[in-house]
């Protein structure tokens, strides 16, 4: 199943009801595990993003709806990347010329 990687930071909202962290938390966990997906890793951050959300789903649609998701309700902005392992970029990489 495709890893995604969500970089992402709180809106004014977001900061203003911080202290429903916990509830956006369970709802972006549940959410993936309704969509058949599962959270491998969820982390606060210091830096220039705010949180880490590494996310096995069933593939980009999914995450794309994910993203509209959450923020359509104004609390995160976010970055999601594809993530693909180590070993499958280096078989790639062995194919070029």
């Amino acid at each position: 199943m495709p890893v995604y990687i969500v970089l992402g930071n709180y809106t004014e909202e977001g900061a203003r009801t911080i202290h429903q962290l916990a509830e956006l938390r369970q709802a972006a966990e549940q959410w993936t595990e309704v969509q058949g997906g599962r959270v491998v890793a969820n982390y606060t951050t210091l830096g220039p993003y705010d949180f880490v959300f590494i996310v096995e789903l069933p593939g980009a649609e999914v995450a794309l709806e994910g993203a509209l998701l959450f923020g359509s309700q104004g609390k995160v902005r976010t970055q999601t990347m594809l993530a693909f392992p180590a070993e499958l970029a280096e078989r790639i990489a062995r194919r070029l010329p």
